[in-house]
């Protein structure tokens, strides 16, 4: 499945994408009936409450299995994707925790050593937008960096888990740009601040359930500035895959449902580009991931 974000008329909801639009999943859990509310509650509007309920990703599963098993003239409404605007999966994730130095072809480009263990670091909540929203060219820097990244969502408490059980703690996957200003890593001597400010985290535009990517390995991968390609890779190229990286952070702190993990990104980054290439006002930026789909954003001063 295909879950979503998304607001229409200004009224934000959660929904499934489907070949034909948009099936919004409160209004099919009302329609279809109260065995789909929770503990007597509505049924969650928000891609956070749907995570924390722990069967929520199986109960929309029914839900679409039932929406699709009703005779077309009698099914409800879907809303066109022209007439909706995807906002980030997740608006304010819990945590993002990201890895660097994760693709042995990066590692090359910027002469780092291979690492023993996954590099971690944080992007903090404020810094998501979503599909199509701009990201911002704050006064403090002037060398931004683009990073297309596989995005782990986690679908319930995860802790000490092994790597042989880990790929259960996962809901699903999305695509994260780990939007960078180079000067600020460089000169602050960790990459908090250069990885958090405001708008530096696009995600989207949809989060593909684990039942569809398995492991998400082999997934084909690119990021795009005005049409050219900058990265091109795959996720088979990761030198920690997810069930070892989902793993390692549960034997340091507790995953919980709602966070996104950032899993590093290929080479093809700009900073390292003979000469140097950073984004700009006007720019249009575009990661891929097969699969997943295509988030896209404008660069705006």
């Amino acid at each position: 499945m295909r879950l979503v974000t998304y607001s229409r008329m200004g009224v934000p909801s959660i929904g499934v994408e489907l070949e034909f639009g948009i099936l919004d999943i409160p209004d099919a859990a009302a329609h279809f009936g109260r065995k789909y509310h929770v503990r007597g509650q509505s049924f969650p509007n928000t891609m956070m409450d749907l995570l924390n309920w722990e069967s929520g990703i199986d109960v929309v599963r029914q839900i679409v299995q039932r929406y699709m098993k009703t005779p077309k003239g009698e099914r409800i409404m879907t809303h066109s994707l022209s007439s909706v605007t995807f906002e980030a999966p997740l608006p304010r994730p819990g945590k993002i925790v990201a890895l660097g130095k994760n693709y042995l072809d990066h590692i090359e480009e910027t002469g780092s050593e291979v690492p023993e263990f996954p590099v971690i670091f944080a992007k903090f909540p404020s810094s998501v937008i979503g599909p199509d929203d701009f990201i911002p060219i704050p006064s403090v820097t002037s060398k931004i960096d683009w990073e297309v990244e596989l995005g782990v969502v986690i679908g319930k408490n995860c802790r000490d888990v092994s790597e042989k059980k880990a790929l259960d703690y996962v809901a699903g996957y999305t695509i994260v740009n780990d939007v960078t200003a180079r000067d600020l890593q460089m000169s602050d001597g960790q990459w908090i601040r250069g990885k958090s400010l405001d708008g530096f985290c696009p995600i989207g535009p949809c989060i593909v359930t684990r039942d569809e990517l398995g492991d998400a390995s082999n997934l084909k991968m690119h990021t795009k500035v005005n049409g050219v390609i900058k990265q091109e890779s795959s996720t088979s190229n990761m030198l920690f895959n997810v069930a070892q990286v989902v793993s390692y952070l549960s034997n340091s702190f507790t995953l919980e449902p709602g966070d996104v993990i950032a899993t590093g990104t290929p080479s093809g980054v700009g900073f390292v580009r003979n000469p140097p290439e950073f984004l700009k006002a006007g720019d249009k930026v575009e990661a891929y991931i097969a699969r997943i789909g295509y988030l896209r954003n404008k660069v705006k001063q």
